[in-house]
């Protein structure tokens, strides 16, 4: 278990702070990007490309796009600030890009000062609920919702076309000053037909362009006034099939389903409990999938924080946390009939295991093995120093064993908050090693004096004094 030191913690926390502060009074909240304004992402399309202007143009540290094609393979492209964000017909594929419908998105990694790097780096030193984190968000260096333009565009015969326009139709508009019942059916849009066949529709929108817009005409201040639109499908030859909804004042489609999305992709019971992939979920969220059912944690980056994933997924070998950014390696796993409490934290922070602890020592694992020499094992244990302490955290208790901050070298760890007792028993078994091999000589040497005295008692006997 790990001791934070409180001196260097509170001496980090003031720094940080005053470092903050700093920020704040010399260039105001804005100090952290390059523009107190917020960026705006466009796109522009010829036959041969796409280009995305960004307003304005130094609130960025790069850019990432990423691209979905038809065959869902994922392409990725990385532009820092001085590069034109550009997509060419060639800039994925030697060969070009297939025909087809593509989706995607340019994310905006933002510019930040030196001195916010560090803060950044001191809060996740620090942790995400200390002071300083609070300080830093509720400034607004940081923010929250990074810049994020979505899209799609399509290949046709190799060349670029974003969605068109909506179309429109100009004819005599029929007002109604009064409620309006249908006794039957309604079809409306511009491919309705005298004799429509229903079925048991209450309601039909029957045309190539089909939104629904929710537009909010309230004038007092006080009021909500936000608009809302639903759209199916796009209106581009090629486009995406799907449903969407879409804040139509920020223009963002918030929720969406592709078509073809399997059955109960979303579920919601009259409960509240959600199922995603199963119509019976039995608790608040229940995830159900044939092979490995997970749930990927990604900081992208648009937000100023560096960019981190991971992966929390079971299946029949292993509930694992996966460390994608970082080679997809597997730092945390449990095997399935572990006992219950395999691993229980008290509430005093110490931690309890069902059985043994088993650390890893094969030679499969290790690199640069050498012989511990006795001098070094007695000089180490020698520099050890014993105490006496109580956690902070547990004031009741006592304990015995020493100070991570104080103790040799050969046994320390490279934070120099924590111990490995395994290099501490190492030291102490080649001290034993070479205490018995001494003990070992010395009882042979009293052997052969032994042996010696005898030899002389029984030559002295041959005489009679």
């Amino acid at each position: 278990m790990k001791l934070l030191h409180s001196t260097l913690i509170t001496h980090r926390l003031i720094s940080g702070l005053i470092t903050l502060l700093f920020i704040l009074i010399i260039y105001g909240p804005a100090a952290a990007l390059t523009t107190p304004t917020e960026p705006t992402i466009t796109a522009t399309v010829n036959l041969e490309a796409i280009e995305w202007q960004v307003e304005p143009d130094n609130t960025y540290e790069r850019l990432i796009l990423v691209v979905v094609g038809p065959d869902e393979t994922i392409f990725r492209l990385l532009f820092e600030a001085d590069d034109l964000p550009y997509l060419g017909l060639n800039s994925l594929t030697p060969d070009g890009l297939a025909d087809g419908f593509y989706k995607y998105e340019l994310k905006l990694i933002p510019t930040l000062t030196s001195e916010v790097r560090e803060l950044v780096a001191l809060i996740r030193a620090e942790g995400d609920s200390s002071d300083l984190a609070t300080e830093v968000r509720d400034s607004g260096i940081l923010t929250t919702e990074g810049v994020v333009l979505a899209g799609c565009f399509t290949i046709d015969n190799g060349v670029f076309l974003l969605p068109d326009a909506i179309e429109t139709a100009q004819s005599g508009d029929q007002v109604v000053l009064d409620d309006m019942i249908v006794d039957g059916s309604l079809c409306v849009g511009f491919d309705c037909v005298n004799g429509e066949s229903f079925g048991f529709d209450t309601i039909r929108l029957k045309e190539n362009n089909l939104r629904i817009h929710f537009q909010d005409t309230s004038s007092t201040a006080s009021f909500p006034t936000n608009d809302w639109r639903i759209i199916i499908n796009d209106s581009s030859n090629g486009g995406g099939n799907y449903f969407a909804i879409e804040d139509s004042n920020a223009g963002r489609q918030t929720f969406k389903i592709e078509a073809g999305a399997p059955s109960s992709s979303l579920y919601v019971e009259d409960s509240g409990q959600i199922g995603l992939g199963t119509a019976n979920p039995v608790l608040e969220l229940h995830i159900a999938d044939g092979d490995t059912p997970a749930v990927r944690l990604d900081q992208d980056g648009t937000s100023g924080w560096p960019p981190q994933t991971w992966d929390v997924a079971g299946n029949e070998a292993n509930f694992f946390i996966r460390d994608v950014t970082n080679g997809s390696r597997l730092p945390f796993r449990i095997r399935p009939g572990a006992p219950t409490s395999s691993i229980d934290i008290q509430a005093t922070g110490e931690v309890q295991f069902v059985q043994s602890i088993t650390v890893g020592s094969s030679r499969d694992i290790k690199q640069n093995i050498e012989d511990l020499t006795s001098e070094d094992a007695f000089k180490t244990l020698k520099n050890l120093a014993p105490v006496t302490y109580q956690y902070k955290a547990d004031q009741d208790e006592k304990h015995v064993g020493f100070i991570a901050e104080d103790v040799p070298d050969m046994v320390a760890v490279n934070s120099r908050k924590g111990l490995s007792t395994i290099d501490i028993v190492a030291v102490l078994t080649k001290v034993l090693q070479e205490q018995q091999q001494i003990i070992d000589d010395q009882k042979k040497a009293l052997q052969r004096l032994d042996n010696k005295v005898q030899n002389l008692m029984e030559d002295l006997s041959c005489y009679n004094f």
